[in-house]
């Protein structure tokens, strides 16, 4: 699908330093090693770990367990031709990333600093997405949870080591010496669904909601589009659509829409209908409304905001064929090559001395300031009384659940940054600060007159880290977006379908992109750290992170090789309505046609009973509440305590030596002004 953008980029394009993307690692020597007891879907993720960092500049070696060819994931490492015992002694500055089953696996390398993926020894993409709670939000209410195809479960997992991995070589270049980080691949997932476990906690669980979500997925010509906007973007749909009938006094409020969806929907998946995607795209994109098709990785390669972004490398086959490869989602816009003092670490957390000055909002900046926080990090949240976090009064409440989830561990300062005496004192403050956090709609952040270029004269030191859609440049890219656009424009949706092909987007309960650039944003803000070279401006786009999940499949379409992403099971409804999930592999009790019987016959106690031995991988399906139960029971800091007792997210992995804790509330606007400002308000 290429398309001919007519919105205009609203960022002029900058100097792309592409040798400085790879190198935020470099040095750094890494063994990719797995126990023998340690499930696929964890050695999978553990080499989507080691790609990144070898990406980033690392040295990647890989022990006997793990191939060596030139696939997606396996591309430029090197075979450890030694025992990892005489690798590390060799070097005690060396890192391992390790698969594992359980903590028996690990105690021999223990001394030495490591990234220990977890997960069970039968956990497969299956069990990840039902164990996390994550199945219950994707599909159709009326039908079974859905799994996503691909590597996602695997990938999303690999995107928590990898911060765990950054913070762990910028503790040892900031002199906080050796730790273990343990990243369970089940609690990143759940992590990741943090909002069901919030609902749960306090009040009804969500559930999935298929055709008759806020956000529905509506067929075109070609394909499909998911059609995600707000309240106030309704008037434009309106216009988009040019059909009197939406502008009926009963469809102006949501409330209005819920009583009589089949009346409005049924005009504008008429409308819909007679578009192909790309002029679906367009008309989104002329009406400003923050909705995408559901492209596929065909469609990818085609985009033309990706060929701008240079997001696909060539890689030339033996065999002399061409395909393209995923890019990792960062970009370095301008760089300072001056050089400057890293700083040491106190407490022995990664980030401790550091100062973050958060402008981020909603999850995708607030979420990335919150895990820097968690690593040490001081964080000085800036807001203005007229213009708050939007995620503090979300859904008619004073101060939403939400928001404590992604401000915990922060002060609140209140600056307005359109007044000239509050953006003088914000300035100030940047003198003083490591890194500027924003992901303010492109363009916002200068014309604030706060762009890099200004941070830079204030603090040549400085390092703005712009969290974004779809990147700062090209076009279209200063369209407005949500997670679950980005689901349908990165190929996630695509890949969450029944067999009849229809997609689904996890809508308001997830976003998915939301929560997985949090993990590698603050990876690669947190390896940037630890560079003497570190003012420079990062470019992060969700858009780029969910697609990177997609690389062996986009290098296969790309090299036109025959072929589909493999299917990672199906979830069965049990006699009780709970519903299992399980990967069909194995020696199942009964023959694959007779599985529904055989479950639906059955508790889910007992299918989980009988399926044990058998080397199925199964897990219950689990709602928010359940979820975030078991989890709190099992001793996890997936989810944790604020000092004054709000359940708020807690930590996708956690250090051995230095603990990651809950030290502070969420704040008020403008709490710690005066600790941190030169005048009050």
């Amino acid at each position: 699908m290429q398309v001919c953008y007519k919105a205009p980029c609203r960022i002029a394009r900058g100097s792309v330093v592409s040798e400085v993307e790879s190198r935020l690692l470099s040095g750094v020597e890494i063994v990719q090693a797995a126990t023998a007891r340690s499930a696929q879907v964890v050695r999978r993720a553990i080499e989507f770990s080691g790609q990144m960092a070898r990406q980033m500049g690392a040295t990647v070696s890989v022990d006997e367990n793990y191939p060596i060819d030139e696939s997606f994931l396996r591309r430029g490492k090197r075979r450890l031709n030694e025992s990892l015992a005489s690798w590390l002694a060799a070097d005690e500055s060396r890192l391992v990333l390790l698969a594992a089953a359980d903590d028996d696996d690990v105690s021999s390398v223990c001394e030495h600093s490591m990234v220990v993926l977890f997960a069970d020894a039968l956990a497969c993409e299956a069990t990840l997405f039902a164990s996390s709670g994550l199945a219950d939000l994707l599909g159709d209410p009326r039908r079974e949870p859905l799994i996503p195809r691909g590597d996602y479960g695997a990938g999303t997992a690999a995107y928590g080591a990898v911060a765990a991995l950054a913070g762990l070589v910028t503790k040892k270049r900031r002199g906080g010496g050796t730790d273990v980080a343990r990243v369970d691949a089940a609690g990143v997932l759940s992590w990741v669904n943090w909002k069901a476990a919030a609902a749960g906690s306090l009040g009804p669980d969500i559930h999935r909601q298929g055709d008759r979500a806020e956000w529905p997925v509506i067929a075109c010509a070609d394909g499909y589009a998911a059609l995600v906007y707000q309240q106030r973007d309704w008037p434009r749909i309106i216009d988009m659509v040019g059909d009197d009938r939406l502008a009926d006094s009963r469809f102006t409020s949501f409330k209005g829409r819920e009583q009589h969806r089949d009346e409005y929907m049924a005009v504008i998946r008429g409308w819909a209908a007679k578009l192909t995607k790309a002029e679906i795209l367009q008309a989104f994109l002329d009406f400003d409304i923050p909705a995408a098709p559901v492209m596929t990785a065909q469609d990818l390669l085609g985009d033309a905001l990706l060929r701008h972004r240079e997001a696909f490398d060539p890689v030339d086959k033996a065999s002399g064929s061409v395909l393209r490869t995923p890019k990792l989602a960062h970009r370095v816009a301008h760089h300072n090559t001056q050089s400057f003092e890293i700083g040491t670490t106190d407490d022995g957390l990664p980030l401790s001395g550091v100062r973050v000055l958060d402008l981020g909002i909603i999850t995708a900046g607030a979420g990335v300031s919150a895990l820097l926080a968690d690593l040490g990090a001081e964080v000085l949240k800036v807001e203005s009384y007229t213009y708050p976090d939007p995620f503090r009064a979300w859904s008619g409440q004073q101060v939403s659940p939400l928001f404590k989830c992604n401000n915990r561990n922060k002060y609140g300062i209140a600056l307005d940054l359109k007044n000239v005496n509050d953006k003088a004192q914000f300035l100030q403050l940047v003198k003083n600060a490591d890194v500027v956090v924003e992901n303010f709609r492109r363009g916002v952040l200068e014309r604030l007159g706060l762009g890099y270029d200004v941070l830079k004269s204030v603090n040549p030191a400085i390092m703005l880290a712009s969290i974004s859609g779809q990147g700062l440049t090209g076009p279209g890219c200063g369209a407005s977006s949500f997670g679950s656009t980005l689901e349908a424009s990165s190929g996630f949706s695509a890949n969450v379908a029944y067999a009849d092909g229809v997609p689904y987007i996890t809508g308001r309960n997830v976003n998915y992109p939301d929560q997985t650039v949090v993990l590698y944003a603050a990876a690669v803000i947190t390896a940037a750290l630890s560079q003497p070279e570190r003012g420079m401006h990062l470019d992060v786009s969700q858009r780029d992170v969910a697609i990177y999940l997609l690389g062996e499949e986009i290098e296969r379409v790309s090299s036109r090789m025959p072929g589909k992403l493999k299917d990672n099971g199906r979830s069965y409804q049990c006699a009780d309505g709970s519903w299992v999930a399980f990967d069909d592999t194995g020696s199942l009790p009964v023959a694959r046609e007779a599985l529904i019987h055989w479950v639906a016959e059955r508790s889910t106690e007992q299918v989980l009973r009988e399926l044990a031995g058998t080397g199925v991988g199964a897990a219950e399906v689990l709602v928010g509440a359940r979820m975030y139960e078991l989890r709190r029971a099992a001793g996890y800091d997936v989810f944790a305590h604020s000092p004054d007792g709000t359940m708020v997210k807690g930590f996708p992995f956690q250090f051995l030596n230095s603990r990651m804790t809950i030290r502070l509330n969420s704040p008020d606007i403008g709490e710690h002004t005066a600790e941190f400002v030169g005048y009050l308000h």
